[in-house]
């Protein structure tokens, strides 16, 4: 039974006649007289004895009608409801992203977006730990970096440069790496895994970093090399001012780190929740406009030539 039949239906008899809900629906009165045979087809009775002058329900026809009448009128209330929602957004939306990109960056995007949707209730989580977006119900992460696989999708917003940073009186110490393979002989502040690996341009191998400290924050790790205990890999937007101060010391100039990625991540693509798209868009312009623009080296999704901003992370 196809609902959209038996709200034609309630239609016609709240109308009296096909030809008045035709002209109430916009529609062909011979449309609505196919539609009306198919319903009654799919339930197996007849709805409506039709004569040239009136229209009478039958008994199943009255039962219909009865019980469906308050049911249909509640779902066009809530279409209503829902429709208006979008015109003028409210109600809550969940985002959860790294805490220096909050602290750093989205925190003006996110002041702008609560001055323009002030009916929106916006719950931000600043955290280092791999949500899940499904199992904890929440409607967009801000990641940072390499995406695991999964069935969610991910919307390129940015890429952010980064370069390699020692105190001056490290590289005083330990003297100063002339190429990538020399970082085996330095302390190298890595991320939270067992392995890693860092890629150059212009160098044929990845090469494994190690050092005594691991560490899941970027402004404590720069706060470790500001101390002279090692080499961090860090965005260019965080040590600006320290390399101008002489607190820190850019090197390895001839090997740039590639890029890092920002993106948005949500469950799905079809029927996505009207208010984290406006969330998304709404980044992406500030983000264009953004004072530290120019100094995060940040190329907006649209601009990064053939790659497709939006993708499926699908399981390998």
């Amino acid at each position: 039974m196809n609902l959209n039949d038996v709200s034609l239906f309630i239609r016609i008899v709240e109308t009296g006649s096909f030809t008045s809900a035709a002209e109430s629906l916009g529609i062909q009165k011979s449309t609505i007289s196919r539609r009306i045979a198919q319903l009654e087809d799919d339930l197996g009775v007849r709805l409506l004895q039709r004569t040239t002058r009136k229209l009478k329900l039958t008994d199943d026809g009255e039962e219909l009608f009865s019980r469906c009448q308050p049911l249909i009128n509640e779902l066009e209330t809530a279409r209503d409801q829902l429709s208006a929602t979008q015109e003028d957004p409210r109600g809550r939306l969940r985002i959860t992203m790294p805490s220096e990109l909050g602290v750093f960056m989205m925190n003006d995007v996110v002041s702008t977006f609560m001055q323009r949707y002030p009916k929106i209730n916006l719950e931000v989580e600043l955290s280092t730990r791999l949500v899940d977006l499904i199992e904890e119900g929440v409607d967009l992460a801000i990641r940072v970096g390499e995406l695991a696989d999964s069935s969610l999708i991910a919307r390129r917003v940015a890429h952010v440069s980064r370069a390699l940073y020692a105190s001056p009186d490290y590289l005083k110490r330990m003297g100063t790496p002339k190429t990538p393979d020399d970082l085996e002989k330095y302390e190298c502040f890595g991320q939270l895994k067992a392995h890693e690996y860092w890629e150059f341009e212009g160098w044929p191998t990845a090469v494994e970093v190690k050092g005594h400290l691991k560490v899941n924050s970027i402004a404590f790790a720069k706060e470790m090399v500001m101390q002279g205990h090692g080499i961090a890999r860090l965005p260019r937007v965080y040590c600006r001012n320290c390399v101008q101060a002489g607190e820190l010391v850019e090197i390895l100039t001839d090997y740039k780190c590639p890029l890092i990625e920002i993106n948005a991540i949500y469950p799905s693509r079809r029927h996505l929740n009207p208010k984290v798209r406006l969330f998304i868009d709404h980044m992406m312009e500030m983000i264009v406009d953004h004072p530290w623009v120019t100094e995060m080296m940040i190329t907006p999704a649209s601009e990064v030539p053939g790659q497709s901003p939006e993708t499926t992370l699908e399981h390998h």
